[in-house]
């Protein structure tokens, strides 16, 4: 009995409006979105070869001792899961600055163009959590309220069938006319997707990609019980779809958005530009504080600057200072860093209420474009920063007793620089400088990342569907 009525659901399905609609909009959305996306990274594929070769270039081109202090530029290498799912990331590729002490420096937002913060990337997350989010409503708003109105329910329970079967047979066969036509559309746009020569996937991609079908479904699964919820919970049809709009814009419109903004009134966080205000003006403090160090220690010993610096003790007080100063402007960093995780934190807390956060963060970490690929991206530029700062104090190790020599000679501890004796320091080897490496978390590190979003997709699925199954038993048909 239970195929039967999920046939006759199906059917169904299959004979209305909304699924040749939906099977339109699923091959049209889909495979567009493959086209544009896979354009768009060929092109970036492209810019990012140009550009590690002409950074690898202008490094080895260099001579002056003084280049090291300009850093080196990187370039964020590509992740082809953002042919489906483009992530947090501003860009596909983009160069990076990296200078001493964790200095970097990203591409200025001016350099890019204004308009694309108002129409945003539709890609696989776009489509499916709002386009087929809304298509599964109009596919369940009707399964139970529509079929009492045109009298059909009344028909189909004069037989003795259980209802929990009824119930079963109406989500299964509604499920599925509603995923066949985004599961086909889904293969039309990877088979798109694998046409550009330079989009390979590795079996790790392939595995990501199932995994991010499967929370698509899962998701689907949620908004999909959801409408049949609603719609046993009313009698008509149009009072059901007129709750489950207000409900969806409230969940998945509403909610995401507005959760940042309700943490950031209660757990506020200093803007960047306080927070490297305060670092100048540390740094402006300690300055003042090496002035007046200098001056003291000249009256009381009676050397001059350039003396002071052969001193052993006072270099110990000036290493001290440099320490505590570093360790201050740390910890400033440090603060401000934690601020904003805990902010992230609570946000993503509050904004999970809503099935649509937790299949986002799900699908951004399964394809490798989350926060925390993100976060290991950045962690990965600082510690190359250190890399090439020790490759740097090593190249310059013969400049830097150059200048000890010539502050020795200064009675006021500054350093005249003559062009003959700078000569022997311009003729510098940078070709065997440090390449920037880096690579994606693992599938196994990716998965790991989604347990509590798929868990929580999970809970609402069942949730629903079992608040679906109490309200039908006492639906009066």
């Amino acid at each position: 009995m239970l195929l039967h009525i999920i046939r006759k659901e199906l059917l169904d399905q299959l004979m209305s409006l909304r699924f040749a609609v939906a099977c339109i909009v699923c091959v049209t959305v889909l495979l567009l979105s493959s086209l544009v996306l896979g354009r768009n990274y060929s092109q970036a594929n492209a810019s990012y070869h140009m550009n590690s070769v002409m950074h690898r270039n202008e490094v080895s081109q260099r001579t002056r001792v003084f280049d090291l202090w300009q850093g080196v530029t990187v370039d964020r290498p590509l992740n082809v899961m953002n042919v489906l799912v483009r992530g947090i990331t501003p860009e596909l590729t983009e160069s990076i600055k990296v200078q001493m002490s964790n200095r970097l420096e990203f591409p200025e937002s001016y350099e890019k163009n204004p308009m694309l913060p108002l129409f945003p990337t539709v890609d696989l997350v776009f489509v499916v959590g709002i386009i087929l989010s809304l298509l599964a409503l109009s596919f369940s708003y009707d399964a139970v309220a529509g079929e009492k109105e045109n009298g059909v329910l009344r028909l189909m329970m004069s037989y003795s069938v259980p209802r929990d079967l009824v119930l079963l047979g109406k989500w299964v066969g509604g499920y599925l006319a509603l995923v066949a036509p985004f599961l086909l559309s889904l293969l039309a746009a990877l088979i798109a997707i694998l046409a550009f020569p330079e989009i390979a996937l590795t079996v790790d991609d392939m595995l990501a990609t199932l995994a991010l079908v499967g929370v698509s479904l899962l998701y689907l699964a949620v908004i999909y019980s959801l409408g049949l919820f609603v719609s046993c919970r009313t009698e008509q049809a149009s009072i059901a779809i007129t709750i489950l709009l207000f409900i969806w814009v409230v969940f998945i419109l509403v909610i995401p958005n507005i959760a940042p903004y309700v943490v950031g009134r209660i757990a506020s966080v200093p803007s960047r530009e306080s927070v490297d205000r305060e670092k100048l003006e540390l740094g402006r403090e300690h300055s003042r504080q090496w002035q007046q160090m200098f001056e003291e220690e000249e009256k009381r010993t009676g050397k001059n600057r350039g003396e002071l610096y052969e001193d052993e003790a006072f270099q110990a007080r000036i290493k001290e200072m440099q320490e505590q100063r570093k360790t201050e402007i740390q910890k400033i960093e440090d603060d401000y860093t934690a601020k904003i995780q805990e902010q992230a934190r609570w946000s993503g807390m509050l904004a999970r209420i809503s099935p649509l956060t937790s299949f986002n963060l799900a699908a951004f970490n399964l394809a490798g474009a989350g926060v925390e690929q993100e976060r290991d991206f950045v962690e990965a530029l600082k510690s190359y920063s250190s890399t090439w700062e020790e490759y740097s104090n090593e190249k310059r190790t013969e400049f830097d007793k150059y200048m000890k020599e010539q502050r020795k000679k200064s009675k006021d501890g500054s350093i005249t620089f003559f062009s003959g004796d700078m000569d022997r320091f311009n003729n510098l080897d940078l070709s065997d400088y440090p390449r920037f490496e880096f690579s994606l978390m693992s599938l196994k590190e990716r998965v790991h990342q989604v347990y509590l979003d798929v868990l929580l997709l999970g809970i609402w699925a069942v949730l629903l569907f079992l608040l679906s199954y109490f309200s039908f038993l006492r639906y009066d048909v």
